[in-house]
């Protein structure tokens, strides 16, 4: 069986979602890589936070605390928790201004090697940074026949590969085999999100050839994959 990532979605083991604690858990859990959310307050502080309302780009960071709004982390606060530990980050970017807040802490702490990004991020194709990026494939409609479905994975991932992207970040609904073939052609990595805590659709995934899984259930996962090593081990 193929070595894949398993990326702890925020939220897992049943955390509270952008925390330093959900990221703990995950990395607790044993996951490779750990997903936040990322968006810029009005004075340039990269927070972790999904939500377009309450708009936290219309405060500063000491503005948004002191108002009666849930708080928010730093991502240097929970970068600085990892700093140089065996795990990386999946920053999924919610606007532009998100990334040039997140890459300034990132060059603060010197850990672009624990560090991609997914979500907003068309902007960043042929920059230096372009190789951190986990380019988001717009959804596919499971009624997409398989032709249809070809040409359109074929055309996106000469696209990836062009904007110097390190891969392709996928919705686990829309990944067919022609993907992981293409990908795999180009040298790109493809990722899926989020698989439901189902161990039959986690090894259809796996065994199709995905590099990563962000998943919920980061525990029950790695349980999973050390049966299956073990297995795979017997038959050997």
């Amino acid at each position: 069986m193929k070595r894949y990532q398993i990326i702890a979605h925020t939220g897992c083991e049943g955390t509270p979602y952008n925390t330093a604690e959900s990221c703990q858990a995950g990395f607790d859990a044993g996951a490779d890589m750990l997903e936040v959310d990322v968006r810029a307050t009005k004075d340039g502080a990269a927070v972790l936070y999904h939500d377009d309302e309450p708009d936290v780009s219309l405060y500063t960071y000491t503005e948004w605390m002191s108002a009666e709004h849930d708080p928010v982390e730093k991502l240097e606060t929970v970068l600085r928790q990892f700093l140089n530990k065996r795990i990386q980050f999946n920053l999924d970017l919610k606007t532009p201004e998100a990334y040039e807040a997140a890459a300034k802490v990132v060059d603060r702490l010197d850990a672009w090697s624990q560090v991609y990004f997914t979500g907003v991020a068309d902007h960043l194709a042929h920059g230096i940074r372009a190789k951190h990026v986990v380019w988001n494939l717009p959804h596919i409609p499971l009624s997409t026949s398989d032709d249809d479905y070809d040409a359109d994975i074929r055309r996106h991932c000469e696209q990836v590969k062009q904007a110097g992207f390190a891969g392709v970040n996928a919705h686990y609904e829309s990944c067919r085999a022609a993907l992981i073939e293409h990908a795999a052609q180009r040298g790109l990595l493809v990722w899926i999100y989020t698989l439901p805590a189902n161990g039959a659709l986690l090894r259809k995934y796996v065994d199709m050839g995905v590099d990563a899984v962000s998943v919920m259930d980061v525990s029950a996962c790695m349980e999973l994959a050390k049966r299956w090593s073990s297995d795979d081990a017997h038959f050997l």
